[in-house]
């Protein structure tokens, strides 16, 4: 499964992001991006997570995942 962030700024202050993780992440992405358009004053910088960082622990029960984090690469909603 593909996660899409989508940075959201208007008129250059940053508002917040939009993160989706759900099957349909690129049209989720896609209609955030078509909503929040640039004739309304929103600049979109999209990302897409292509690998992750993971944190793992080792104990005398075996190996377990602590913690994982997305790492996000600049990318285009065109597909």
């Amino acid at each position: 499964m593909t996660i899409y962030r989508i940075d959201i700024r208007h008129q250059g202050k940053l508002l917040g992001h939009f993160e989706s993780a759900t099957p349909w992440s690129l049209q989720a992405a896609r209609q955030v991006a078509a909503t929040l358009d640039a004739a309304g004053g929103y600049q979109l910088d999209v990302q897409v997570a292509r690998e992750e960082r993971r944190l793992i622990e080792s104990g005398p029960a075996g190996m377990r995942l602590v913690s994982s984090e997305p790492l996000f690469v600049a990318a285009t909603l065109d597909a």
